[in-house]
């Protein structure tokens, strides 16, 4: 049986694997939970500040049911007041309780992973969860990501602190739970889960260690979420948009450099505003995002489409009722709106409102070339998906994100052509320096959290045959021996471990001084006790050919300092004992080695 399980556990890694799984699981039920009270408690507030206060009910979208026929605002003061109002309420609540939360939350995310050993204050997910319904729901111009990552992660964060996992361990459940929060309200399982391992990073770098437990956190918060909403597509299209062929590449080749140019003055413009304007106002912080709110409101007063999101303005782009001077408008309009509501201090994200960006550039590109190159541009409508994909991918760095998502939002994938373009076009000519999340880093080699990573390369390369004393032979512990006879032995010998082995010296066991020390603790040490009592059963073994990567996560999964080194051609012979600290030394050595440029060697090192 023993020989079994052993086997299973060189086919299957469970241990390492299988725990993160279930955890991972657990994390995407509370992240769609936490997507449905969210998205429940931004629906009511927004039918009463925006519906009842305004009388503005802005038209739906995609296959969502909507109560009110769309109706533009009818009170102006409302409009004007609302919004400022909601920033106060948020500043509020944001400043006096958890100032980590203001702003647009994904980058807390990713602080957390690279700065903070993925470790999120408790009191962060429901500040921030409250803030973003106070800032979207009166109407501020921002998105539901922010948030809903923080729900996730933050839950993510608490689990694995409750459980002790490790730091590594969670930062996965971290991503995990903002996966599930952003696949759940944007009903997208794989672009939630690619945008949790893509946007940690401003190049092209994917954190693909997490992708498994961001996939199954992201498809079981979907699944939660949809059980309450219904599942449905964020955006219908009126009839197949497709891509025609390659005379459409030259007008998507514009297209990229055009989504790079607007990407930079948004994102010049945003955090410009913040720096220059808003963190040097000599007024209270909470105070901001009411600022924030007011200066929206005036430009809502003639815009309302740049208010909540937009989603539904976006919908009425695809279904072609939008003319061309108003899309271009409502581009500039909601880069300011954004940039007050969120630069501010104001809570929400960048997500939403950089898709609505994307749509309203591509519509009037789309419908402009339309014009102009009717045969070569014979469907407008599917500029605006590709502005929604191509325009975020560049200012948030996530190209694969940014085609699966709106792919999965619209329900369809015939533009994945023209999207692929666009995306990597712009992400590759628009400078890393540009991007909507200031915490990104430009590549793992440059992430805190992957400062580990090159010791493992290091010893990776380094076998167990290059630093093992097989002269130093281990002190073999007959398994029949009764605990008097073992005494003597162990007194003598300088080992700290003692294989145990049968008639044949084949390995059948190990035991430590502790071991010992437990036994003669409360028991009457006497011959009943033979060695096999004293072993562990299941011994973790390394080969001379084995690097010393694989020995070091032995002794840090068995949480033990000695591993036997066994003969490859016979597995149950032991060979010596591979003590922790000659592991330590021989990449202490190495590591000097390199840093002198000797590249070579071994145990002489």
């Amino acid at each position: 049986m023993s020989a079994l399980v052993k086997k299973l556990r060189t086919v299957f890694d469970l241990e390492s694997s299988g725990r993160l799984i279930v955890y991972s699981v657990l994390v995407g039920v509370v992240s769609g939970l936490g997507a449905i009270v969210f998205a429940t408690g931004l629906n009511w507030l927004q039918s009463i500040a925006m519906g009842q206060w305004m009388g503005y009910w802005p038209p739906g979208s995609g296959t969502e049911e909507i109560a009110h026929a769309a109706h533009m605002p009818i009170c102006w003061y409302a409009v004007l007041l609302v919004p400022a109002v909601g920033g106060l309420l948020c500043g509020v609540l944001v400043y006096g309780f958890a100032p980590e939360a203001e702003g647009h939350g994904t980058d807390g995310v990713v602080k957390a992973f690279h700065q903070s050993q993925g470790n999120i204050r408790a009191r962060v997910p429901l500040i921030k969860t409250v803030a973003s319904i106070l800032t979207i729901g009166t109407g501020g111009s921002a998105g539901r990501e922010g948030p809903i990552a923080q729900i996730g992660a933050g839950f993510g964060s608490f689990l694995a602190t409750k459980l002790k996992l490790s730091d590594w361990d969670r930062r996965m459940l971290v991503l995990a739970g903002a996966a599930g929060g952003i696949g759940a309200i944007f009903r997208a399982p794989l672009g939630g889960a690619l945008f949790a391992v893509e946007v940690l990073y401003a190049s092209t770098a994917i954190e693909f260690s997490a992708i498994v437990p961001c996939v199954v956190s992201s498809v079981v918060a979907y699944s939660v979420f949809s059980w309450v909403f219904g599942q449905g597509f964020a955006f219908t299209t009126a009839g197949d948009l497709m891509f025609h062929g390659a005379h459409e590449l030259p007008f998507y080749l514009v297209f990229a450099v055009l989504c790079a140019l607007v990407g930079f003055v948004y994102v010049w413009f945003f955090y410009g505003v913040r720096d220059r304007l808003f963190r040097k106002l000599p007024i209270p912080n909470f105070i901001k995002p009411a600022i924030g709110g007011l200066m929206l409101g005036l430009i809502a007063l003639s815009l309302p489409q740049i208010m909540s999101g937009g989603y539904g303005w976006i919908q009425e782009a695809l279904n072609g009722n939008l003319t061309i001077q108003v899309m271009a408008i409502l581009v500039v309009a909601n880069i300011t709106a954004t940039t007050f509501t969120i630069s501010s201090g104001g809570s929400g994200g960048v997500f939403a409102p950089s898709l609505f960006i994307g749509a309203m550039l591509g519509g009037a590109y789309g419908f402009l070339c339309h014009e102009f190159f009717p045969q070569m541009v014979p469907q407008p409508e599917a500029y605006v998906l590709v502005g929604m994909g191509g325009f975020f991918a560049g200012v948030a760095k996530v190209p694969l994100t940014a085609l699966i998502m709106v792919s999965e939002m619209s329900g369809s994938y015939n533009l994945l052509v023209p999207l692929m373009l666009v995306s990597v076009i712009n992400v590759a000519i628009l400078s890393q320096r540009w991007t909507l999340y200031e915490e990104q880093v430009s590549s793992l080699i440059d992430s805190p959290a992957h400062f580990g990573d090159f010791v493992v390369d290091v010893l990776e390369g380094m076998k167990v045959c290059e630093v093992y004393h097989p002269s130093r032979r281990p002190t073999l512990i007959r398994e029949d021996l009764p605990l008097p006879k073992v005494l003597p032995l162990v007194a003598r010998s300088t080992a700290h471990y003692f294989p145990v082995v049968d008639g044949e010296n084949h390995l059948v066991g190990i035991f430590s001084l502790h071991d010992i020390r437990s036994t003669l603790v409360g028991r009457e040490a006497g011959s009943l006790i033979l060695a096999s009592d004293l072993a562990t059963v299941e011994v973790a073994t390394v080969t001379p050919d084995d690097n010393l990567h694989t020995a070091l996560r032995l002794y840090t999964q068995k949480e033990i300092a000695e591993i036997p080194v066994v003969d490859p051609e016979d597995t149950h012979r032991v060979i010596c004992m591979l003590r922790r600290g000659e592991v330590v030394a021989a990449y202490d050595r190495r590591m000097t080695a390199l840093q002198r440029g000797k590249g070579e060697g071994g145990r002489g090192i």
